[in-house]
């Protein structure tokens, strides 16, 4: 997938998040968190998803267990994931080997 291929799929994702979140369809976000498969996503994908769904993670059963495949995914790859995930809810370093 090129750049701007990458980029105009985040901006459909990201409208219909905006969509979801505005009417308040927890369960839809929550499906679309447990169908994301972070070894298949680059990592702007699966921190733009954390990080735009942050308003709602209290409604989400599945975004923090989202947030622990992200950080794990990303610590294989060798990332600094300390930093990338840094500001992020329950994110500690403490919870990965």
């Amino acid at each position: 997938m090129t750049e701007t291929e990458q980029t105009q799929h985040l901006m459909i994702l990201f409208t219909e998040l905006q969509t979801l979140i505005g009417q308040e369809n927890y369960r839809a976000i929550d499906s679309f968190l447990l169908a994301a498969h972070p070894p298949t996503q680059t990592p702007l994908e699966m921190i733009a998803l954390l990080r735009y769904t942050y308003t709602a993670r209290h409604h989400l059963t599945q975004y923090h267990l989202y947030l622990d495949e992200v950080a794990m995914e990303l610590r294989s790859r060798n990332m600094d994931v300390e930093r990338m995930l840094s500001g992020l809810p329950y994110y500690s370093i403490d919870r990965y080997p």
